[in-house]
């Protein structure tokens, strides 16, 4: 994604690291994330430090293990859950290699937003790597269905979202939300965009054993005739979503420009776009290669 307030041609990391605590919006346990600076071509990598031998689970589309409310990570029994809104806050606003160490199953849900991550990311500052960024170019108009969810991607100069939700209730039905993708956009109207729920739908995870650290603090029930909480902004689910759009297709391993068109789409679409995206990486690498040993030849 391009970045209006960084050289978008650099790799960029933390200028120092930054620690926040909380519960995991789905375990309920208590965790600490500890997010630190790397150097170039290192990615986003997330480190289960309470685990022996400090597991690393690199923040790729082809270590996601689960796409239940959530976007998990695993890589032997190293799992990390709930990962889309901190990737978020990380790609959102340019930071390309990092290591998240995590001492126990889950990120932090915080409020339910990217916002306390978004500024922790601030706060400690970012610094550019001595080396090129890479960015994925969506080259040719393509659609992923999944029966009325679809994701339909085509070219374009910069990075630009625009998705719709509807959830079928009075106080959650259609929202639609558009715009292109930067720091700024990210940090003042995405990122404080708050997870949410119908209130049914809430009570069935309960009973699932699911959202056991949910609670009015970390998310936005929608209840017969109002909402557990005032919204942030008259259209927040559908804004909570392209958060989690860009939190999922941090999961590629690079940038991206073009036009993404998001219809009801979820998390399961988010990472089979991602997965499109990881596709389309190797390809150029295997491209690179060849035309690199031609050239030697």
């Amino acid at each position: 994604m391009p970045h209006s307030t960084l050289d978008a041609t650099k790799q960029w990391t933390l200028r120092q690291p930054f620690t926040l605590t909380g519960v995991g919006l789905h375990t309920g346990e208590p965790v600490n994330v500890r997010v630190l600076p790397a150097p170039p071509h290192h990615g986003l990598a997330f480190s289960r430090v309470d685990l022996p031998g400090k597991p690393r689970i690199p923040a790729l589309a082809e270590f996601v293990s689960d796409l239940t409310l959530s976007t998990s990570l695993a890589r032997g029994r190293a799992t990390v859950r709930t990962v889309e809104h901190l990737l978020a806050a990380l790609a959102g606003l340019g930071v390309s290699n990092a290591l998240i160490a995590v001492d126990g199953p889950e990120v932090p849900a915080m409020d339910g937003s990217a916002q306390a991550f978004a500024r922790a990311v601030v706060e400690a500052g970012r610094v550019a790597l001595p080396a090129v960024r890479r960015v994925i170019n969506l080259a040719e108009r393509y659609e992923i269905d999944m029966g009325d969810r679809s994701v339909i991607c085509q070219p374009g100069d910069e990075a630009a979202i625009s998705y719709v939700v509807d959830y079928g209730h009075p106080l959650a039905g259609i929202q639609c939300w558009e715009g292109l993708v930067n720091p700024a956009v990210f940090k003042h109207e995405l990122a404080p965009a708050r997870t949410f729920c119908l209130r049914a739908d809430a009570e069935r995870m309960r009973a699932a054993g699911l959202a056991r650290g949910g609670n009015f603090d970390n998310a936005v029930v929608v209840m017969e005739d109002g909402y557990s909480s005032p919204l942030r902004f008259q259209d927040e689910f559908v804004r909570h979503k392209v958060l989690d759009l860009i939190g999922d297709l941090a999961l590629c391993g690079a940038d991206w420009r073009g036009q993404i068109v998001a219809v009801k789409a979820g998390h399961p679409l988010h990472v089979q776009l991602a997965s499109r995206l990881r596709q389309q990486v190797a390809a150029e690498d295997t491209r690179s290669v060849v035309r690199a040993q031609a050239y030697a030849s």
